[in-house]
């Protein structure tokens, strides 16, 4: 039964994959090893990886060398080891099975996944990129008053774009550390599209909030499409950047999703009924053409300006 060796990474990735049918293996950082390591807190001659060709059972063995070896941390002159065990030479991590271990099953391939190869070009990823850049400037240009230039409209889609690709890059990071692909462009892909569908919903709810200002539940509504948004991104996210099932991906989705839902509904509540002498208003430009009615005249609105007081001095009444 061969023996199997793996080189691990500090974060115990498997580095590299060695296999032997002979019982013993020297390993060290002499050339004369079935096994070099380069680590100069080996020695020359470090250790033995026998294995008893009744039972199979392997054990590790120190040879005298300077610092020694150790098992999950304890230090030690041999070992019977296993694969859930991790064996430090120096400051190289190995982890030593049998060949006759089963691996874990294949994860089944999404068909979502399938789908997805147009997001891997960074051609793709560029033309969503200009297309939301494109998008951005026209929003600017719509909720001007003055003269638009493009000038002062830059330096705020340049800090967009670079606050927006943390989290492509953050994910690749993460890709990158547990030695998984980094499909940077997917990643960049994925984030334009969810922003260029989430700045037209946006117009959307302006558009319900311009015509029904007093529409009951829809700040409920707010809150879930709010988080559906993120939890597409997540979703999406995961599935490129890690290789998981699609039981542990909707999980973390989940309880993220939940999360941010959560904090955002707590947040407007703390916020709710506290009385500001300096509101801050938020305001969006709109064509005549959009409007469903006719508006509130101004003969109407006088009428209702001695209710819209009484509310605010009870609200600001409130200790």
């Amino acid at each position: 039964m061969a023996i199997v060796i793996e080189k691990l990474s500090a974060n115990n990735k498997q580095v590299k994959h060695y296999q032997f049918e002979q019982d013993t293996i020297s390993i060290g950082r002499g050339y004369e090893n079935h096994i070099r390591l380069t680590d100069p807190y080996v020695c020359a001659e470090h250790a033995l990886i026998k294995q008893d060709p009744d039972s199979h059972k392997i054990e590790v063995i120190d040879l005298g060398s300077i610092n020694g070896l150790s098992v999950n941390g304890r230090k030690c002159d041999k070992a019977v080891v296993s694969k859930s065990d991790i064996v430090m030479l120096g400051k190289t991590r190995l982890r030593l099975f049998n060949s006759n271990n089963t691996v874990p099953p294949a994860i089944k391939l999404s068909a979502i996944e399938t789908r997805l190869d147009i997001l891997t070009h960074w051609r793709f990823a560029l033309f969503m990129g200009f297309l939301y850049a494109a998008a951005l400037v026209f929003e600017s240009y719509q909720n001007t008053f003055t003269e638009f230039e493009i000038g002062k409209a830059l330096p705020q889609l340049f800090s967009e774009f670079i606050l927006l690709s943390v989290w492509p890059l953050l994910f690749a990071l993460l890709s990158r550390l547990q030695k998984q692909d980094v499909r940077l462009s997917s990643l960049f892909s994925v984030l334009w599209l969810i922003a260029l569908v989430s700045m037209g919903l946006s117009k959307v709810n302006h558009w319900i909030a311009f015509n029904f200002p007093q529409l009951p539940g829809w700040q409920v509504v707010e809150h879930l499409g709010l988080m559906l948004i993120f939890a597409l991104l997540l979703w999406l996210t995961l599935l490129l950047a890690f290789h998981q099932s699609a039981a542990k991906r909707n999980r973390i989705t989940l309880v993220c999703s939940g999360i941010l839902l959560l904090a955002t509904v707590g947040w407007n509540q703390l916020k709710q009924g506290e009385f500001s002498q300096r509101p801050n208003y938020e305001f969006s430009l709109m064509q005549e053409e959009a409007a469903v009615g006719n508006g509130l005249d101004t003969e109407t609105y006088l009428k209702q300006l001695p209710d819209i007081y009484k509310r605010a001095d009870k609200l600001r009444q409130k200790p």
